[in-house]
């Protein structure tokens, strides 16, 4: 995914993007009144890659409408933390494409995550989300 690809998708869904420095997080998201606005704190990447990641991850928030306030329950962000996950892992690295990458030759982490220029712990996380909650194969 390209970070053009992510910038498309922030204004189908009217979200508004601020790159500032926030102090306290690489980024947030936050809605009002029905409303998104996610704010990137780009001093915080230390590469391209991890930036559109966490871009992705906020873009989940509002896609899924899950937001939360700062003080709720640790089960709640948790649930909500996951659902952004998964909308960004489903979006950045859909089945079929991992599965394409791999008949290409890419068959390791590093190698996936230099063919979709995403980290690999994101790539990681991708594999462990399809082979587990989704039951899903890359095996031919």
């Amino acid at each position: 995914m390209q970070l053009s690809d992510l910038y498309s998708e922030l204004r189908s869904q009217d979200i508004s993007l601020y790159v500032k420095d926030i102090g306290f997080s690489q980024a947030a998201t936050i809605e009002y009144r029905g409303k998104y606005a996610v704010f990137l704190d780009s001093s915080c990447f230390e590469s391209l890659r991890t930036m559109k990641q966490v871009l992705a991850h906020e873009i989940g928030h509002c896609a899924t409408g899950c937001t939360h306030r700062v003080s709720s329950p640790l089960d709640l962000v948790e649930r909500h933390e996951y659902k952004a996950d998964r909308w960004a892992i489903e979006r950045c690295l859909p089945f079929e494409e991992l599965q394409e990458a791999m008949r290409c030759g890419a068959h390791e982490p590093w190698q996936l995550a230099d063919y979709f220029d995403l980290p690999e712990p994101f790539i990681r996380q991708a594999l462990r989300y399809y082979t587990g909650p989704r039951s899903l194969s890359f095996r031919s």
